[in-house]
């Protein structure tokens, strides 16, 4: 199955700096190994200092990524704030 997973979550610097983050190669080389791909980057029209991503994969790779203690270090290195991020996930055929 596809999952969907939105991670909603506050920021530590700017969003361009965050998107930059997101969208180098490396990080895009990582995502392809995974099998995720980013459907949605956005930052809050209220708070710049908030983002969502929406990711597509298999069934619980990002989640599992995400919630790997090992990972924290490579999630903040990205100005993501860890703590107090919002998952949702949402399945399809």
């Amino acid at each position: 199955m596809i999952e969907t997973t939105v991670l909603d979550f506050e920021l530590s610097n700017t969003f361009q700096e965050y998107k930059a983050y997101m969208e180098a190669p490396e990080q895009q080389v990582m995502f392809s190994e995974t099998g995720v791909k980013i459907f949605y980057l956005g930052v809050s029209q209220e708070n710049p200092k908030r983002a969502t991503v929406i990711f597509q994969g298999p069934e619980n790779i990002l989640y599992d990524i995400f919630m790997n203690p090992q990972t924290k270090p490579i999630v903040e290195a990205s100005d993501h704030i860890y703590e107090e991020t919002v998952i949702t996930r949402w399945l399809a055929d």
